[in-house]
């Protein structure tokens, strides 16, 4: 799998065009509307589109080549996305978006970088293969 993900357009990890599409804009829209003085709810409602964009790239990306990372950012940037809606709606309390723009500036790499450390950067089948 992983000879047709690096060197196909089935990573959007490693095809370029695809990961500023689907990760830089989505996270600059981010800084941006953190850095602006907008409604609360106008500012969760834009984060949680843009991490739930993410996410689901994410996901089908682990699920279509076995990206290792994604499998773990994924789920990352999903329930990031509901935390910036439940701050934004304020129903949240505990938590506002300076703190979890800094949790998104130390989590993302984290998430990103770990997994393929430990893991490889592809899924890799029980049987030694990859899927």
């Amino acid at each position: 799998m992983s000879e047709k993900c690096e060197t196909g357009p089935h990573d959007w990890v490693a095809n370029k065009g695809r990961f500023i599409l689907t990760w830089v804009l989505p996270a600059i829209l981010i800084v941006i509307t953190g850095m602006m003085q907008l409604a609360p709810w106008m500012t969760g409602s834009i984060w949680a589109i843009a991490l739930s964009w993410m996410g689901y790239a994410c996901l089908r990306n682990a699920r279509q080549c076995g990206r290792m990372h994604c499998f773990f950012s994924g789920p990352f940037f999903l329930g990031s996305a509901m935390l910036a809606l439940g701050i934004g709606m304020q129903w949240i309390q505990w938590l506002t978006f300076n703190g979890l723009g800094l949790f998104l500036l130390i989590g993302t790499p984290l998430v990103c970088v770990l997994p393929e450390m430990f893991w490889g950067t592809y899924k890799v089948a029980t049987n030694g293969k990859e899927e």
